[in-house]
């Protein structure tokens, strides 16, 4: 049990009394549910393939597989390996001797890398990516992994309906969206194309960045992580409204997405300025490797923003595993090339016998690797409208409509607050760059928890935060 460090100044509890009880009533039985289920390491590996297959099914009809579960249960891409570019010769003659000659293809702003594809099918195909990566000598070939925020499940039931209640308090307030600050960019399956009258999200969409909802399969239900993005470029604009948000669609609606195209939009979100990149995604390796693509479009990245005189920060969810297993990307902040540049965040919650207080989140990914968490445990952000599938909430499928707020748990949405939260330092004059802005929050942040519990972190959740009410 700590006490976590509020940030100032604190956004506003929207939200009466009776509906902050029932809130947290039905989210503790959420987490409660999930947690049963996810007791062991067998039981949390056999959700995530189960899940994994459910959604291999329910996609079949839509084109050619997109996921694979490799040996052992990573997600990659079938008919897809990456390769360092001065690699790629001796790689190919390599796997010619295997396998059908495999065709060489360019990343765009991964001058770095290059994706080694099919050219042929059957058995001696590149399909089984993992396998063939491993039998390049010297791990110069690596599989392409997969993001899955659709599979990774948050809790027992996605997202709950919360407000508006009636009040003004739900609608975007002018008087408090001073314009200015870095340009924050958050990569994600998008956001919604409604044009919601409340004034939040104004302007973000666009035509290569919607949020379908309902593609896998279309079956007029939403989606498995439908209405993600639009959650978190929602939680951006509570902490730091008027920042200037860009929305990168990198995962569809499922929530599904290649860690080439992945890449691609990070090396994107720098040319196109941003200072600040929210990440709330993230995959799990093989022996825990760094992956490939993530780690070129990285130092890509950062070379960019620092050839404009900018200082690029990549905020990252930690993950849901609920174990210390590094979930990348947010696992760079651990390594020393990145650490001044990538920043992981893991989720707290709330105390059960005193919500004064915070305790580690049972279900975040943690470790020593961690920078910092914060509450991400009954989140309240924007939402989509549309009808959740009975088999997405086995406890209470539920109907958003317009203009719509939900409740939902996960440290996906624990990294934007993070990242609103640096947005806003640097807008209100606070610190000059988006990292300043992080060191300024950790060094008070730490230096609180010092005087209050005695340790300046919280064991395996790095510097403890409050940001948004819960």
């Amino acid at each position: 049990m700590a006490d976590a460090y509020q940030f100032q100044p604190a956004p506003p509890e929207r939200r009466s009394r009776d509906q902050i009880e029932a809130q947290r009533s039905a989210v503790r039985a959420q987490i409660a549910a999930w947690l049963a289920e996810m007791a062991t390491v067998d039981a949390r590996r056999a959700d995530r393939v189960g899940a994994l297959t459910d959604l291999q099914q329910r996609s079949s009809g839509l084109g050619p597989a997109r996921i694979q579960l490799d040996d052992d249960g990573i997600a990659v891409t079938p008919n897809r390996l990456v390769v360092r570019r001065d690699d790629a010769p001796a790689v190919v003659a390599e796997l010619q001797a295997r396998y059908y000659a495999p065709q060489t293809v360019s990343v765009p702003g991964l001058d770095g890398l290059c994706v080694l594809t099919t050219v042929g099918a059957g058995a001696r195909s590149l399909r089984a990516s993992g396998a063939v990566a491993r039998a390049v000598a010297g791990d110069r070939a690596v599989p392409s992994h997969v993001s899955l925020l659709g599979a990774i499940r948050k809790a027992a039931g996605g997202p709950e309906p919360s407000g508006p209640g009636g009040s003004g308090l739900w609608d975007f307030r002018p008087a408090e969206a001073e314009q200015g600050g870095p340009r924050i960019a958050v990569v994600d399956n998008g956001v919604s194309a409604e044009q919601r009258t409340d004034g939040w999200l104004t302007g973000l969409a666009r035509t290569d960045n919607v949020d379908p909802l309902d593609v896998v399969p279309a079956d007029a239900y939403l989606d498995r992580a439908a209405g993600h993005g639009t959650f978190a470029a929602g939680i951006v604009q509570q902490v730091a409204p008027g920042a200037e948000v860009v929305v990168l669609r990198a995962l569809n609606t499922e929530g599904d997405g290649d860690e080439v195209d992945i890449a691609r939009e990070i090396v994107r979100a720098a040319d196109d300025g941003a200072e600040v990149v929210n990440l709330s995604l993230g995959f799990l390796t093989a022996g825990d490797r760094p992956p490939l693509a993530i780690e070129e479009a990285l130092r890509t990245a950062i070379a960019i923003a620092r050839a404009d005189d900018r200082h690029l920060l990549v905020v990252c969810a930690a993950g849901n595993h609920g174990d210390e297993r590094r979930c990348w990307p947010a696992a760079f902040s651990a390594v020393p090339e990145f650490a001044r540049h990538v920043v992981s965040v893991a989720a707290l919650r709330l105390d059960d016998a005193d919500e004064r207080q915070v305790v580690g989140a049972e279900w975040s990914t943690h470790g020593d690797w961690v920078t910092c968490s914060t509450l991400g445990q009954g989140v309240v952000s924007t939402y989509v409208v549309g009808r959740e599938a009975p088999a997405s909430d086995r406890l209470d499928p539920d109907t958003f409509g317009p203009n719509s707020w939900a409740t939902w748990s996960g440290t996906s949405f624990a990294a934007p607050q993070v990242a609103g939260a640096v947005v806003r330092m640097v807008r209100d004059g606070r610190a000059a760059t988006a990292r300043e802005a992080l060191d300024t929050l950790l060094d008070e942040a730490r230096k609180h928890s010092e005087t209050e519990n005695g340790a300046p972190t919280t064991d395996g959740y790095g510097v403890p935060l409050r940001i948004l009410p819960v």
